[in-house]
């Protein structure tokens, strides 16, 4: 397992596809961090929610298809 960098060992990394769209992304079960790449670190996250709003959507975990631990 890999755990988010922000949540002090509290949140699990995710893979998932975003729906309709052929993107993966990586995402933290505790605070919605997520990341392009398996690359996870502080320096390269972006904020979920304002992510998926670039992309027409909501923010929601809903949005998300094929969810996994990573």
């Amino acid at each position: 397992m890999i755990y988010c960098p922000f949540c002090e060992g509290q949140g699990v990394i995710h893979e998932a596809k975003v729906i309709n769209h052929d993107l993966n992304i990586f995402i933290c079960d505790e605070c919605d961090t997520m990341w392009k790449t398996r690359d996870i670190k502080e320096d390269n996250c972006k904020n979920f929610k304002e992510f998926m709003n670039q992309l027409g959507y909501l923010g929601l975990w809903s949005e998300l298809t094929n969810i996994k631990r990573v």
